[in-house]
C-alpha cells in the first residue's frame, strides 16, 4: 500500500496578474514558516489536477516521496495527494482536494515545435513572485521515444529559466497554449554533443500527455521500461502493413540497451512492434500509452514483425528501469 504525500497547494501574489488565469501553482514544503518552495506546476484539468516534477515532491537527499508537502501562498490553501509519477522523464501528478472548478491551461498538444517560434516561460522571484520570461526555440527534438536518450527528445530554447522554476509550464508566446514543461534536465558532456550558450532543455507538452492518463489511471510511482526505444515507421516499413493477421502499422525498435530485458528477449533493432498485450500498436504515443498503462510487474505479450514476414511472440514481465539504465 503506498503512502499518498499530504500536499498543500495555492495561488501565489503574482508580478504579473495574467499567470494566475493561467493555471500555475507553487508547490511548498515544510510543518513551519517560512515554508521550503519546491517549485512551480500547472492545472491541467479543471477539477484540480496539477502537472509538476517528480523532483518537487521528493527529499532530495533520499530521493523518497516526502511525508509533508504544503504551500502557503495567500489567502486559499488545498489539500492535495500525489496521484503518479514518472521518475525518469521528472514528471508528477497532483489533484487538489477541493470542489473548487479550476481553468486549466490549453495544452498545444497537436502543434509541433518550430525553430524561431516565441516562448514565454515562468520564472519564480526570490520573494515568491512570479513574472513571465521571453525566449524562442532554437533547435527540435530529433526522437519521440525518450527510452534511450532524453537529450533527443527536448527540443532547445534560447531561454535561461531559474531552477526555482522547475516543473514551470513554458508557453507560445503568440497563442498562450503550453508547449513544454521545464524539468531542469541537462544532458551529461559528452563526444560530439554540442551544447549552445544559454540554451535549455525542454520537454514537449505532447509527450507529457502521451502518458499522462495511464499515470493518472495506474497510479504509478515508477518508471517501466523494456530496454528498447521505438521510432515510426520508414517508407519501405510501412509496405509491409497490412499484414496477413490483420495489423495494420506498428513501431519499429531503435536502439537496444546492453543486459536489458529487449536483448535477453532477442529483439532485435529493426524488428516492428505491432501488439502490446491486447492492444494494437500504430504510434510512438500507443506505445507509451500502453506500457504505463499495463505497468511495472504488469505480464504482457509483445508481438513483433521481423523482415516484414515473420512473426515473433515474447512474453515479459514489464520491470522497473535501473539506475544504470538512466537515458542520457
Amino acid at each position: 500500500m503506498r503512502t499518498i504525500v499530504g500536499l498543500l497547494l495555492l495561488f501565489p501574489p503574482l508580478l504579473i496578474a495574467d499567470t494566475a488565469d493561467r493555471g500555475i501553482v507553487r508547490v511548498s514544503a515544510g510543518t513551519r514558516e517560512p515554508l521550503n518552495d519546491r517549485g512551480l506546476g500547472f492545472i491541467v484539468e479543471k477539477d484540480g489536477f496539477v502537472l509538476t516534477t517528480y523532483t518537487n515532491l521528493i527529499d532530495p537527499a533520499s530521493g523518497v516521496l516526502l511525508e509533508r508537502i504544503r504551500a502557503a501562498l495567500g489567502a486559499e490553501t488545498y489539500a492535495a495527494e500525489v496521484i503518479g509519477v514518472e521518475p525518469t522523464l521528472n514528471l508528477g501528478i497532483l489533484k487538489l482536494q477541493t470542489d473548487t472548478e479550476f481553468t486549466p491551461v490549453t495544452a498545444a498538444v497537436g502543434l509541433d515545435p518550430v525553430p524561431g517560434a516565441k516562448l514565454q516561460a515562468v520564472a519564480r522571484e526570490d520573494q515568491g513572485a512570479l513574472r513571465f520570461i521571453d525566449g524562442e526555440i532554437t533547435a527540435l527534438n530529433t526522437k519521440q521515444c525518450y527510452q534511450h536518450s532524453l537529450a533527443s527528445t527536448m527540443f532547445r530554447a534560447k531561454i535561461t529559466i531559474p531552477a526555482g522554476s522547475i516543473g514551470g509550464p513554458v508557453f507560445y508566446a503568440e497563442t498562450g497554449a503550453v508547449a513544454a514543461i521545464y524539468t531542469g534536465f541537462k544532458p551529461a558532456l559528452e563526444p560530439g554533443h554540442t551544447e549552445g550558450t544559454g540554451e535549455t532543455h525542454l520537454l514537449p507538452i505532447n509527450l507529457c500527455f502521451n502518458i499522462y492518463e495511464s499515470l493518472k489511471t495506474k497510479q504509478s510511482l515508477k518508471s517501466p521500461w523494456t530496454g528498447f526505444a521505438v521510432r515510426p515507421l520508414n517508407e519501405t516499413e510501412k509496405r509491409y502493413f497490412p499484414t496477413e493477421k490483420k495489423h495494420h502499422g506498428g513501431v519499429a525498435i531503435e536502439d537496444i540497451w546492453e543486459n536489458s530485458p529487449a536483448q535477453k528477449m532477442g529483439i532485435r533493432e529493426g524488428d516492428i512492434l505491432v501488439q502490446l498485450g491486447y492492444n494494437r500498436i500504430l504510434s510512438v504515443a500507443d506505445f507509451q500509452k500502453w506500457l504505463y498503462m499495463y505497468g511495472v510487474d504488469h505480464p504482457v505479450k509483445l508481438y513483433f514483425l521481423r523482415d516484414g514476414i515473420h512473426y515473433l511472440v515474447a512474453d515479459y514481465v514489464i520491470e522497473e528501469r535501473p539506475q544504470w539504465a538512466k537515458p542520457r
